[in-house]
This record gives C-alpha cells, sequence and structure tokens, in this order.
C-alpha cells in the first residue's frame, strides 16, 4: 500500500513539473557587431616612400564604451612585419622600399570585453617620391639631355590650385650620375597591372627607366632585347596602345613589340609582314585607341622605304605576329594603301570616330594630304579601309608645318609652324585653317618675342585641369585631358626653352582661348626636345 502511494505521489510530481516550459534555451545575450567605418571610395591607397600616412577610420560597437575597443594597424609584406599604430587615426612615416606590387595595410579592432574581433585590408602602394605630371626632355648643350618632371594643376589630378606647380629637376641625371648620352627624340610611360615604367629612346639609344626607383636605368639596348643587335642601333619612335597590350620600338625600321600583361621585359625579333618578309621601313605609325574585335585593324604604320601603309597585326588570328600588307581599298577603289604614291608621311594621329589620320605630301607636287583610314573595317572583305582623302590646299604656310596633331574627340587637324598654331575642321574635302596662337603675343604688358615653336600636342592623357572664360566675366574649369594643346617654344636669344598651356575652348570647333591671361607657362629649360605625360597608376 505504502508502494502505490509513493508511486502515485512520484507520477503526481512528473505531471506537474511537465506543465511547465524550460527557458534555459532561450536566455541567450545578444551582442552589437563591431562596425568600421574609413570614409574611403576604394581599399588602394598610395603614398610616396618617406611620405607620411594618414588614414582615418571610425571603429564602433553600440553600447560599447570606445575604451573596451583596441585598434591595431600594421604592414604586412615583401618581407616588412610592421606595427604602425594603436588608434583609429593612422599617422605615420611610410619608409619600406617602393615595389610595383602592393602592400597589405590590415586594420584590426578588438571588443575586450567579449573578446570579437574585426579586421579590414587596404593595399598600399608605395611609390618613388615622384608624382604624376608632364615629363620634359631638354638640352642645354646639343649633345646630351636630361629629364624634368612638372606637376601642377595643369597636368596632376589632386592639384587644385596654381601655387601647386612644383618642377622636379634633372630627375635623370640627379638619379643615374650623368645626363642622357645623346638627344632624346622620344618618351613613352606604361602602366599596367602592377606594371610601371618608363622608355627614352635617342637616335642610337633605348633605355627602360624604373619610376618606383627614382627614374633609375633598369635596361639599357640589347639589355632589351632578345636578340642582340650587331653595330649601331638606329632608333626610332616609341609606342604603347592605349587599350593594350602591345609596348612596340622602331630599331633599325623594323617594329619590335613586347607584351604589356605579361610583364615580358624584352622585345621579340623584328616582325615580318603577311607574305613573311621583311622587306620595310616605319618612319610613323599609331595605336587605335580602342581594343578591336577580331577582324578590325590594329593600328596603321608608313613604310618609308616601298612608299606604302601596313597594318598592325591584330591580337587574335593565325597572323598575330606578322605585320600586315592591306588588302583592300577606299570604297570607290581611288585610295590604295598600298599605292598612294610618290609620297611621305609626317603623321598618324586620331581622328573621331575610330579612325587614324595620316598626313602625307606628294613630293611631286609637293600637296599635303589627310588620309582617314578606318579602323573598324574588315581589311578581309571590305573596301572601306580608308574613308576618305582631304587636299590641305586651304591650309595657309602647311608647307613650313614642323609639328602636327590631332585627338579622337574631334573632327580638328592641328598644326604648326615656327610662328603660330593653326587648326583645320575636317569636314570638307579641302578643309580652311586659320591661326589660333602666335608665338608673339602681349600680356599684362610684356611682350614675348623671339621665340619659335617646336612642337605642338594635345593633350588627352594628363589628368589635370585648365580655365576658360566663362559668362558675365566668370571663369570655367575643365578636365585638362582633351581640352588642352601643350606648345614648345625656343627662344635663341635666351637660350631658354618653354611648355605653354593653351585650353581648347569648345571640342569639335577649333576654337582656342586666345586671350593670354588664360596660359600657363612653364619656362627654364633648354631646349625642349620631347614632353609626355607621366602617370604613376
Amino acid at each position: 500500500m505504502k508502494f502505490k502511494i509513493f508511486l502515485g505521489v512520484f507520477l503526481l510530481g512528473l505531471f506537474a513539473s511537465s506543465c511547465f516550459e524550460d527557458e534555459s534555451a532561450k536566455d541567450v545575450t545578444l551582442f552589437n557587431p563591431l562596425m568600421i567605418n574609413d570614409f574611403l571610395s576604394s581599399t588602394e591607397i598610395y603614398v610616396t616612400q618617406g611620405d607620411r600616412l594618414k588614414v582615418k577610420v571610425l571603429a564602433y560597437k553600440e553600447g560599447t564604451d570606445d575604451a573596451k575597443l583596441e585598434c591595431e594597424w600594421r604592414l604586412e609584406g615583401h618581407g616588412q612585419h610592421l606595427d604602425l599604430g594603436h588608434s583609429m587615426i593612422l599617422d605615420t612615416v611610410i619608409n619600406v622600399p617602393m615595389n610595383r606590387d602592393a602592400y597589405s595595410l590590415l586594420f584590426k579592432v578588438t571588443d575586450t570585453e567579449y573578446g570579437l574581433t574585426l579586421s579590414k585590408k587596404y593595399n598600399l602602394y608605395v611609390t618613388g617620391q615622384y608624382v604624376a605630371g608632364l615629363l620634359v626632355a631638354d638640352t642645354k648643350d646639343g649633345m646630351t639631355s636630361d629629364i624634368h618632371l612638372v606637376s601642377s594643376k595643369n597636368f596632376t589630378q589632386d592639384y587644385n590650385r596654381e601655387e601647386d606647380k612644383h618642377v622636379f629637376w634633372n630627375v635623370y641625371s640627379v638619379n643615374n650620375g650623368q645626363n642622357v648620352n645623346g638627344l632624346i627624340q622620344d618618351m613613352k610611360n606604361v602602366v599596367g597591372r602592377g606594371f610601371l615604367e618608363l622608355s627614352i629612346a635617342t637616335d642610337h639609344l633605348i633605355e627602360d627607366l624604373d619610376p618606383l626607383d627614382n627614374f633609375t636605368v633598369m635596361r639599357r639596348n640589347n639589355d632589351m632585347f632578345i636578340k642582340p643587335f650587331e653595330g649601331e642601333m638606329n632608333v626610332g619612335k616609341l609606342g604603347t596602345s592605349s587599350s593594350g597590350p602591345y609596348d612596340i620600338a622602331v630599331v633599325n625600321g623594323f617594329l619590335h613589340k613586347r607584351t604589356q600583361y605579361e610583364e615580358v621585359i624584352t622585345y621579340g625579333v623584328g616582325l615580318v609582314l603577311s607574305d613573311l618578309s621583311d622587306d620595310y621601313y616605319i618612319t610613323e605609325y599609331k595605336y587605335r585607341s580602342t581594343r578591336p574585335r577580331g577582324y578590325e585593324i590594329y593600328g596603321v604604320a608608313f613604310d618609308k622605304k616601298n612608299q606604302r601603309f601596313l597594318a598592325f597585326p591584330s591580337i587574335y588570328g593565325a597572323d598575330k605576329n606578322n605585320l600586315r600588307i592591306f588588302k583592300r581599298k577606299s570604297a570607290d577603289g581611288k585610295l590604295d594603301p598600298n599605292k598612294p604614291g610618290n609620297v611621305d608621311c609626317k603623321y598618324i594621329g586620331y581622328g573621331p570616330n575610330n579612325t587614324l589620320y595620316a598626313v602625307i605630301q606628294n613630293l611631286d607636287s609637293k600637296v599635303y594630304e589627310v588620309w582617314e583610314f578606318n579602323l573598324d573595317s574588315d581589311d578581309e572583305s571590305a573596301d572601306n579601309v580608308v574613308n576618305r582623302r582631304y587636299i590641305l590646299d586651304q591650309c595657309p604656310n602647311i608647307d613650313k608645318a614642323i609639328s602636327f596633331s590631332s585627338q579622337a574627340m574631334e573632327s580638328i587637324l592641328y598644326y604648326a609652324t615656327e610662328d603660330n598654331v593653326y587648326t583645320a575642321l575636317m569636314t570638307s574635302e579641302h578643309p580652311k585653317a586659320y591661326p589660333k596662337f602666335s608665338a608673339s603675343y602681349t600680356h599684362d604688358g610684356i611682350t614675348v618675342s623671339n621665340e619659335k615653336i617646336t612642337e605642338i600636342r594635345v593633350v588627352d592623357e594628363c589628368p589635370g585641369k585648365v580655365e576658360i572664360p566663362g559668362e558675365g566675366g566668370e571663369t570655367e574649369t575643365l578636365a585638362s585631358g582633351r581640352n588642352m594643346i601643350t606648345v614648345v617654344t625656343y627662344n635663341d636669344v635666351t637660350k631658354e626653352g618653354k611648355v605653354t598651356v593653351v585650353p581648347i575652348r569648345s571640342l569639335s570647333t577649333g576654337e582656342v582661348v586666345e586671350d593670354p591671361k588664360f596660359y600657363r607657362i612653364y619656362d627654364g629649360f633648354g631646349r625642349i626636345l620631347k614632353t609626355t605625360c607621366f602617370h604613376t597608376r
């Protein structure tokens, strides 16, 4: 009986306990998340070696005192393991070696109360002391050259004031211990994926410089070619494609290429023609500005030896390593790239709508013409490789032209004599040209005289700014890329070279700003040999 009573009480207790829900599993504390706000639009950070790096982040956790958050900045990579700081604001001098590839800059915040952590990684690129700008090659003795770098509002993206102008003088000789042996005739700046180089050429010398190591020489002449040259090298134009992947040097009239995206440091042997011969001598050439489709023309070159035009190889197809002999003509059959006549090519440059302008002079009639090449043409099946021909018989002093320039954004041909810059609107068979800039002008009561123009260039790749007159006397600021001409002059009396920035007032009209107060002048050079935009990324 007692057992039955005990069993009943026990079962009753079990029944009673089952009426209550166990809430212990729901007794969970939810932590607020750690948050990092860095106010940056990119995870890529660039700093000059030896400069101070400042990065401000806001790390927080709602409901938690900042005193309970520990911060840590570290730099890792390329053999470096550095503790940079322990606050939300990183403010330190970066003295690690320069490198083409990024370091890892790591920020970590720790909630010491609960042990929670959150990290963020940045790619830190450490560059040389030189910023982007305009490279100017000059000579003061007529035998050797040096290079200078101009950083200013006109040429440098982050410079917004006129007083920010700075010239890094003699960047070649200071860092290499001597001038360039010879007169620089061409320069090109190549920027790729983790790839930054500057190449220079005289008539018998070609060098690769390392901007990340203060423009020191990395390679010279035969070090840059897979097959060494016997005897003296005759170096022509240097070039690179805006869309990649080729980097070109002309030596002894032959085109040699290397591939940028593979970071190939040596040029291959000279390209042969599509008929496998090497019967050519290139003096002028130009790449297209956009990546082609398989059948399209990649660029145009002039073979002075045979007085004909050749097509650059496509990056696609079986003949990608050969210069192509044109198979087609203009639509009316009158313009044959293989037989332009007894001509010399003075210039090849960009035109609008994916075209190239080739300025040629007929050596018999002395008449100047422009052939407009259609880079969208299918040279295999369509007779439209040349769109049209312009006769420059309405262009004053074209026979005295010493420099030409053009760009892809407008139907304008710019040319310069020693005294004036002219613009020709390329919309009729016989375009008319008008003077738009004079080497002699007066500004603020000072007359500029005794100067001769030696080069002009429409600048389409420097990421700076120019100012033009606006409405009501106001000043309007434009991006300098495609809105600026650089006019290079030399004064035989003072022996001084100068770069004058002339803003383009309106694209496609040939109108440049003619008020000298909007010109920007960079002087103090010797006789300027070549200019080019310098990019660091």
